[in-house]
């Protein structure tokens, strides 16, 4: 038996009967609601019923009723009973103690018939492992605080987390690098769906910086159409579009490149950006103001 039972309440106070039981998997137990408690003692609501497993082929069953009592007094609860119910199919009654239950009402001072007030809180003084606690969370969020706000610039400058402030370099000079930087690890060579991968991301990048467009959200179909708008020569706007096609084949429909595919798609790359630099070029030197009149 288990119970959890405060001894003594004030008039209105809510107290909770705890009753368990261990029992085998086969077994079932009912705990018991009485119709009514002892006069002076009520049931509130219905009893709630609680199963655990122990491991095994044992149950741990928890059944609580919850009592008030709105008379002053001393009353002597019954005994609650359960019905187990065996495997083999026998039943058994369990009876369960309950104690007796204390009832006071608030003091009253007897000189002016007035509630004595509530005593205080007792406060003890603060203690030294107590400040360093509140020292220790406090340098904790402030350190959390701290990182935070770091990683937050550090996404929205795109750098490390340390790293000091560097200036932007230009978009072609980003592409020629990622992109010698594959040619150099032969990705391809141990997986083609990341190599291809790679290779788009680098060319979407510099083709979104390059012509101010988005395309990391964009198909390749879509990212062409763009493209047609642009002064590209043709042989080569055919070329970057089956590298755009190889690109999907390998990705989306398992489609498996021959490695000279592979490497071919790298200067396919390197030349198309080279070309629209110098494109590039060529259209902000058109723009300058004509200096010989």
């Amino acid at each position: 038996m288990e119970k959890s039972l405060n001894d003594t309440i004030l008039i209105g106070d809510q107290r909770t009967l705890t009753f368990g039981a261990k029992i085998g998997k086969g077994e079932r137990l009912q705990f018991l609601s009485p119709s009514k408690i002892v006069e002076g003692v009520e049931l509130v609501g219905e009893p709630s019923l609680d199963t655990t497993l122990l491991g095994g082929d044992s149950l741990q069953l928890q059944s609580q009723f919850i009592i008030t009592s709105f008379d002053s007094g001393s009353y002597r609860l019954p005994k609650f009973q359960a019905l187990l119910f065996r495997e083999g199919g026998g039943v058994d009654t369990l009876t369960f103690d309950t104690g007796t239950l204390e009832v006071r009402t608030i003091e009253i001072d007897t000189t002016t018939y007035r509630p004595f007030d509530l005593k205080g809180q007792i406060e003890y003084p603060v203690t030294v492992k107590e400040v360093l606690t509140y020292v220790g969370v406090g340098a904790l969020l402030v350190a959390t605080l701290y990182f935070l706000y770091r990683a937050i610039k550090r996404v929205r400058s795109k750098r490390g987390l340390f790293t000091k402030k560097r200036e932007s370099e230009p978009a072609h000079i980003v592409a020629l690098r990622e992109l010698e930087k594959l040619r150099e690890g032969k990705l391809w060579l141990d997986d083609q769906k990341l190599f291809f991968t790679h290779l788009a991301d680098i060319l979407r990048l510099y083709i979104q910086e390059r012509y101010s467009f988005p395309t990391m959200e964009s198909t390749s179909a879509e990212i062409l159409e763009q493209l047609l708008s642009e002064k590209i020569e043709p042989e080569l706007f055919k070329e970057l579009s089956s590298l755009f096609s190889l690109s999907d084949l390998v990705k989306f429909a398992k489609y498996i490149a021959h490695p000279a595919e592979c490497e071919e798609s790298l200067p396919v790359a390197i030349k198309f950006i080279n070309s629209s630099y110098i494109a590039q070029i060529e259209e902000n030197r058109e723009q300058l103001p004509n200096n010989s009149e």
